[in-house]
């Protein structure tokens, strides 16, 4: 039996941080996505990063097809590593803003409440998919998708140990959002920061923008040249922002 991996990767302990960032990953996505943003975080501010059964250290482990079962995961593994005097912030991209999103409301159900929830390249969670669902995709079909969205180039996917490997983690989180409901609840008892690509053919920025609906707090949208994968092309102006929120307690 595989004995299961840590659900929180932290690149760079830092025992003194005042702020732990807790990000998760796209659809198809894992902790490397994230990696080199400890190098560029305050010295103040912990990087911990989700890290989804099926990929990576966690290869051997069965993926999960139930988001509200991986939000309880998730909201677990937050819980499991608090502190009460570090204040602890998610930031989940695409998918992962979706479980972000969610994994706040769990927490707070269990008396950890989460003030600042950043979400980027995701329509707000009320607002149905534009594609068909995952069950009606070719395999072609969802490697071409994520080609679209400027994840990889389908010449990668030649190879086909790639493909074998890749396939089914996109095909199963591609199952995961199909499968996801949001809950008719208040807004959520935080602020909310969204962040999008203002060339992003997934999500417009004003469907991002309806993120305001469900903030209980707050409201700020930035907006940043590029496409869908923005965040890696915009790295150092999307880490500026983060700083902005997380120096100032906004």
């Amino acid at each position: 039996m595989t004995t299961p991996r840590p659900w929180l990767v932290t690149p760079a302990r830092r025992p003194a941080a005042g702020t732990r960032l807790v990000c998760l990953p796209h659809a198809g996505g894992s902790a490397s996505f994230y990696r080199r943003w400890a190098q560029h975080l305050d010295c103040d501010v912990e990087l911990q990063i989700v890290q989804y059964p099926g990929r990576e250290e966690r290869v051997d482990e069965p993926f999960l097809t139930d988001p509200e079962a991986l939000v309880e995961a998730v909201a677990g593994a937050v819980l499991e590593t608090a502190r009460p005097d570090v204040e602890t912030v998610l930031f989940g991209h695409s998918m992962g803003a979706l479980i972000g999103y969610e994994t706040v409301r769990t927490l707070a159900a269990r008396g950890l409440r989460v003030g600042r929830l950043f979400v980027s390249g995701q329509a707000a969670p009320d607002e149905r998919i534009g594609r068909e669902p995952a069950t009606a995709l070719s395999d072609d079909a969802i490697l071409h998708e994520v080609e679209t969205h400027g994840g990889t180039q389908m010449s990668v996917f030649d190879d086909p140990e790639i493909r074998e490997m890749v396939l089914p983690i996109l095909r199963n989180d591609y199952l995961l959002i199909d499968s996801y409901s949001p809950r008719a609840t208040p807004p959520v008892d935080a602020s909310v920061i969204a962040l999008a690509g203002d060339r992003d053919t997934s999500v417009s920025v004003a469907r991002v923008r309806r993120w305001e609906g469900v903030a209980g707090k707050e409201f700020h949208l930035h907006t940043f040249p590029g496409g869908h994968f923005f965040l890696a092309e915009q790295r150092a102006q999307v880490i500026t922002v983060l700083h902005q929120y997380l120096r100032t307690g906004a």
